[in-house]
């Protein structure tokens, strides 16, 4: 990398280096869901329930972090209104997801603690509802990654 190349890289602010870590946070619970998911569950429904349960009430944590970072006072959107009021429109609709987001966990765990998996809930549909979530919450991670991108050109990642 030249001299210049170091020169041209943006800064990366507190708010973002804490974005970047929360990003990360979140892609684990992700991960770490979508493989509760997947384990063997027939004949073992209800550990299989409880097991995907608590992996989805650590999603719920960590999404309330991400949400706090983000729309606090002096969190990331403040930052990049400041920075780029251009994207104002693209943080609104990423601000609107966020209680959809955090409804749609929050009725699949009081699902998974109110109906047994198999006749009343299917495991095939539980996994699809699941799966939904899951998908929801990685395009609402794309969305947020293009967001930080316009505004800073940079990549925040968050995967270690």
């Amino acid at each position: 990398m030249s001299d210049q190349d170091e020169f041209d890289q943006p800064e990366m602010t507190p708010t973002l280096a804490e974005t970047a870590r929360r990003r990360a946070d979140l892609h684990h619970s992700l991960i770490e869901l979508e493989q509760t998911i997947s384990r063997p569950a027939v004949g073992r429904e209800t550990d299989w329930a409880k097991n995907v349960l608590r992996r989805l009430q650590d999603l719920a944590h960590t999404l309330d972090e991400h949400i706090e970072v983000t729309e606090r006072p002096n969190g990331l959107y403040a930052e990049i209104s400041a920075k780029s009021p251009r994207l104002a429109s693209k943080m609104e609709l990423l601000k609107e997801e966020h209680p959809e987001i955090r409804e749609a966990t929050s009725q699949l765990a009081a699902r998974l603690e109110e109906t047994t998996i198999g006749q009343e809930w299917p495991l095939s549909q539980a996994r699809d509802d699941l799966q939904r979530l899951l998908g929801r919450l990685s395009r609402h991670r794309q969305l947020g990654a293009d967001l930080v991108w316009e505004a800073y050109n940079l990549d925040i990642g968050g995967i270690e």
